[in-house]
């Protein structure tokens, strides 16, 4: 396997064995043209000299899309590594992406903000105390990366990886299906998650790693989520984008989002290998959930939810109900972050709904890369709080499809007139808060069962009757 890798390098020969090389010769490495702008030598003291040095960087573009050629590549992605940069200012100017506080790594693995001191819009200002630091435009989830936490999940019983097909490149499109093979699959709700169509989105990936590390940690609450459902799951459905640095592309410049409807000569072949399992998987049943896992320059999380009008109204508040649900009791996301779309055909969400004409929900999320709700006052966007994320729609998903998981009980109600009736066969002894769904839940009652049995609930109305669903929680475990 032959890969391809752009290596820029530059020397600033600013005094004799003292240059600073840009290089970007390693997985998901990005960097375009880099000019010296300014060096100057400033004393701040009379014994004391640093060296001011200011780059100009212009962020390598995507190759030109060949499916959709009246598209402008893209040059968001950077990651490179400057050597020689001990005791220096550094100054870089990116002039045509946007990284809002870019990070940067002493050994290529620990990332960290520049603090607001040292960064801003498209600005980085710096001391280095090492002579060797990485820079990128977000935390990058590379291809070794990928590989090292594919290892540990597959160590699960649960867990069985699969290849759709090779890239151009000749890297595998790796999908994961996770679920307990003990419990017959009619029983199960199907759920389809890819991730990383545009390589640069990164946090995409850290949010899907703590959805699948939760999935997979073999707690009482994730068996049953596994009793209960399969997954299918692919991290990268561009691998030759991610490894090779490139923002919105593949490694032919192909932008696979909106790939999903063009004839084969334009058509990837990741996005070909997509919708060939995808069909396999679906000729008898179809999924009950498919998930585009995505990154945005907005700083919030959305869901993209289709309208009512480019659907059906039952199916726009199927899609409300989830997004409202992984907004619920969730600190980095809120109901006025969405957005609306209608499921064109281009889209895996317009190729999935002409398939099945509403029988899959199917939506775009997107990971903020700065910051939550528009509000820079709130905490910044970390590899904690994404993964925190992906734990979080994960429950969203469990209270969506009314999963029974230990410590958190959702059930549904029979009419009777104005009374809808609730009960649960067996709710174990504890301490409980019920909640009810008025687009968020909303405490009802609180029950105190002394002896494992029969729990039953009555809600009765003046108007219309309660058609929603009952959450049943143990208190010392409401965050299930």
């Amino acid at each position: 396997m032959k890969l391809l890798f752009i290596l820029t390098c530059l020397a600033a020969g600013l005094q004799e064995g003292l240059p600073v090389r840009f290089s970007s010769n390693f997985d998901s490495g990005s960097i375009g043209e880099v000019s010296l702008i300014d060096s100057v030598w400033v004393r701040p003291s009379r014994t004391d000299s640093v060296l001011h040095l200011s780059y100009e960087i212009i962020s390598r573009l995507d190759p030109a899309n060949p499916a959709n050629p009246e598209l402008q590549p893209s040059g968001r992605w950077f990651y490179f590594m400057m050597e020689g940069v001990k005791g220096k200012h550094i100054y870089l100017d990116f002039k045509n992406t946007d990284p809002m506080r870019a990070v940067y790594s002493y050994d290529g693995k620990h990332f960290q903000r520049f603090e607001h001191y040292q960064a801003s819009l498209r600005k980085v200002s710096s001391f280095f105390s090492r002579d060797t630091v990485y820079v990128s435009y977000f935390i990058p989830y590379g291809w070794d990366k990928l590989q090292e936490r594919l290892r540990q999940w597959t160590a699960s019983p649960f867990v069985v990886m699969d290849t759709l097909g090779t890239s151009m490149m000749g890297l595998p499109v790796q999908m994961l299906a996770i679920t307990d093979p003990q419990v017959p699959e009619e029983r199960k709700n199907r759920i389809w998650i890819h991730a990383r169509v545009h390589p640069s989105e990164s946090p995409a990936n850290w949010q899907l790693e703590g959805l699948l590390d939760r999935l997979t940690d073999n707690s009482p609450v994730a068996r049953q989520y596994l009793r209960q459902s399969v997954f299918y799951v692919v991290p990268f459905a561009n691998p030759d984008g991610v490894y090779g640095g490139y923002s919105r592309s593949n490694a032919r410049g192909i932008n696979q989002e909106i790939n999903w409807d063009h004839n084969d000569s334009v058509t990837s072949v990741e996005v070909q290998a997509l919708r060939a399992r995808m069909d396999s998987l679906t000729r008898e049943r179809p999924f009950d959930l498919v998930l585009n896992m995505h990154a945005q320059s907005d700083d919030k999380i959305s869901y993209y939810v289709p309208t009512s009008a480019s659907t059906y109204p039952e199916y726009h508040e199927k899609a409300m109900r989830l997004a409202y649900l992984t907004t619920d009791n969730n600190p980095y996301f809120f109901m006025e972050d969405m957005f609306y779309s209608s499921p064109a055909p281009r889209y895996v969400e317009g190729w999935i709904w002409n398939r099945t004409k509403g029988k899959t929900l199917a939506m775009t999320i997107e990971m903020p890369y700065s910051f939550y709700n528009e509000n820079p006052d709130r905490p910044w966007v970390t590899v904690t709080s994404l993964r925190e994320n992906g734990e979080l729609m994960l429950r969203a998903i469990s209270d969506f499809f009314g999963w029974n998981i230990p410590g958190r009980y959702i059930l549904k109600g029979t009419l009777r007139g104005k009374k809808t009736i609730f009960r649960h066969e067996n709710l174990p002894a504890g301490e409980y808060q019920v909640f009810i769904w008025k687009d968020a839940w909303v405490p009802c009652d609180t029950v105190i069962k002394k002896r494992t049995g029969m729990f039953r609930c009555v809600i009765r109305t003046d108007g219309e009757p309660y058609t929603g669903p009952l959450r049943v929680s143990e208190k010392a475990t409401l965050r299930n």
